[in-house]
């Protein structure tokens, strides 16, 4: 399902989009300017045609975000959640019940954008895709195959930092150091080519965060001081927010309300 496109389905059109943002895993680039983030966020998604309420929620390690930078995200409309470090994969599994939750209070047809390359996401997403719901996903330069075959449009994150076009069939798995930017329209965010292919750093900081590329999880599990030895699987650490799915219908069900 993954690809540019030339924009949502009607249904899809004027309804409401929740953005979910995992701040550890597509940080701010040094240079962003904060303030431009949710308006370039909003401008990608009206290119394609999706026009409804925007909500922003970012979840993460805030301390490692300068106190100006965080005015700015709130002032924008950024919804800050702090999630303390030391607990492996804390931040994916409080996104995972809150987005979750949000389902339930907001029957499909709505649209959800997530901001990560986590494979830890895959399953839910694909569940919220057979129940209707319009799945869209933003990835760092390298994401987890399942994950990006769960949404329908796939953003470079750079790109929608941008407030760019998603990435055309077949590129999300190799984006390469295309240089992305701003479009007519969109508040200028520097994102050079260099720093597109650069580790991510975290927002406002001067600490770059260095992670595996090819497990995102497992990167962001040392960096939080998470336990080494033989990994819990993904289903069995998520089992407990991934109930929620029980309590949506399926697109069949739905279909005959």
């Amino acid at each position: 399902m993954a690809g540019g496109g030339g924009g949502g389905e009607a249904q899809y059109v004027n309804v409401k989009t929740s953005v979910w943002w995992d701040i550890e895993n597509c940080a701010v680039p040094r240079g962003c300017d904060p303030h431009a983030i949710a308006q370039n966020i909003s401008s990608a998604l009206a290119r394609m045609n999706y026009r409804g309420p925007v909500s922003i929620s970012a979840y993460g390690d805030t301390n490692g975000i300068n106190s100006a930078a965080q005015q700015a995200l709130s002032s924008t409309g950024v919804t800050l959640n702090h999630v303390p470090p030391g607990v492996k994969d804390a931040s994916d599994k409080k996104i995972l019940v809150d987005m979750l939750f949000w389902a339930v209070d907001n029957p499909a047809p709505a649209n959800y954008m997530l901001i990560s390359g986590d494979r830890d996401f895959s399953y839910a997403l694909h569940q919220l895709g057979m129940r209707r719901y319009n799945v869209l996903l933003a990835q760092p330069k390298t994401a987890s195959a399942p994950l990006v075959a769960a949404a329908k449009s796939v953003w470079l994150w750079t790109s929608l930092l941008a407030g760019g076009e998603p990435l055309a069939g077949g590129e999300s798995q190799q984006p390469g150091s295309r240089n992305y930017k701003s479009s007519p329209g969109t508040a200028q965010i520097p994102v050079s080519a260099a720093a597109q292919m650069k580790e991510p750093v975290d927002s406002y900081s001067e600490k770059p965060h260095v992670a595996n590329q090819n497990s995102p999880s497992t990167a962001r599990g040392d960096r939080w001081g998470g336990i080494q030895g033989n990994p819990e699987s993904n289903q069995t650490r998520l089992f407990t927010p991934l109930l929620l799915l029980q309590c949506l219908p399926d697109a069949t069900e739905l279909a005959s309300l």
